[in-house]
């Protein structure tokens, strides 16, 4: 589909919407516009329905904040989703209309009309949700793990009827308004005072395992996490390397990562999303796939295949030829850009030329 748009300079509002799309191109279209979230297929029994939405995004106080109305829709964040993406940030959901109900990593998790609900872009879901619309503010990941102690935050609801969920609401609203007038320093203190609000309402809903992980230990946990991360190409990275680095026992180092299957398991799924995104980004002067495993640990070529299928339901190959064809999620904004519509006079605008 090709078409033509007038660029809106006068809002920061970025307007993108199926309803100026062609019947035909609708559900391609949208799973594309939302795909750094989910892929986004019709529900079960109504496959011949097609998918409808509108997006409006915008950023303020450094944050960016997104309203959406949607039809039924089912949504599933996978693996290659997330490394495809590169979105690392919790997104903190005001459901407006509707309700959404799903597994969020092993977690059931159903939230309705004026809950508020907490996703970790970082890991897997399979959701559904009625005809409705949130509202909603991506968070960056280390200040909001911070401020409530590196717990898991993964599929929290706050019910529409606590007060902290009604101040929080108001707040969010409020910062999306006026968010842009404030100056960089004012910015800075609004995203504090937001951040204190939602770790205050997100402290009284922990999960009833929150406490099988002492504080201190999800702190050293979350430095152990920034050092696999740091160390990925380092030949040396395994669990004893990361023993002698923390000082730490081996049952105690266990323990903070027996939700992941063990540390082990951590450090190779990191290196796997690392090869993902490697073999998927286009622009570099491509290296061979053995390379690549090598370079990140992996010494034999049969066992990274099976790893890398394991995770991501496709061969390093197969992403590789992916890779060719769509590019790594640029900038979120960026990437809404590609398929707006003028947000200032919809019914005369039409959606930015796209291939799709």
């Amino acid at each position: 589909m090709k078409s033509n748009s007038r660029e809106n300079t006068s809002s920061a509002e970025i307007l993108v919407s199926t309803d100026m799309v062609e019947d035909e191109f609708k559900n391609e279209f949208w799973r594309e516009a939302t795909r750094p979230f989910y892929e986004t297929v019709p529900l079960v029994g109504n496959e011949n329905r097609q998918l409808e939405g509108t997006i409006r995004s915008r950023q303020a106080a450094g944050l960016i904040f997104g309203s959406v109305t949607f039809n039924a829709q089912r949504y599933n964040r996978n693996r290659r989703i997330i490394a495809w993406s590169g979105l690392d940030q919790y997104l903190i959901a005001v459901i407006t209309a509707g309700d959404m109900a799903g597994d969020f990593a092993g977690t059931n998790v159903t939230a309705r009309t004026g809950d508020i609900c907490v996703l970790d872009l970082a890991q897997v879901l399979q959701s559904q949700v009625n005809a409705g619309g949130t509202f909603s503010a991506l968070i960056p990941r280390q200040t909001l793990a911070k401020a409530t102690g590196h717990t898991n935050l993964h599929g929290l609801v706050l019910k529409a009827h606590q007060p902290m969920t009604k101040l929080l609401t108001a707040y969010l609203e409020g910062v999306s308004d006026f968010g842009e007038q404030l100056s960089d320093d004012e910015g800075a203190a609004v995203q504090e005072a937001m951040i204190t609000i939602l770790a205050a309402a997100l402290r009284g809903e922990q999960p009833d395992d929150a406490g099988e992980i002492q504080p201190l230990n999800r702190a050293l946990r979350q430095r152990a996490l920034d050092f696999i991360d740091g160390n990925m190409n380092n030949p040396d990275l395994s669990p004893d390397f990361i023993l002698r680095r923390f000082n730490v026992s081996r049952a105690h180092l266990y323990r903070m990562f027996a939700q992941d299957g063990g540390i082990a398991n951590v450090i190779r799924d990191r290196r796997l999303d690392a090869a993902f995104i490697e073999l998927t980004r286009t622009g570099l002067a491509p290296r061979s796939i053995a390379e690549i495993a090598f370079t990140l640990g992996f010494t034999n070529a049969a066992h990274f295949s099976r790893r890398f299928r394991e995770r991501f339901d496709l061969t390093p190959s197969e992403a590789r030829q992916e890779g060719a064809f769509r590019c790594l999620a640029p900038e979120l904004q960026a990437h809404f850009r590609k398929f707006r519509i003028t947000a200032s006079d919809p019914a005369n605008s039409s959606p930015e030329t796209h291939d799709i």
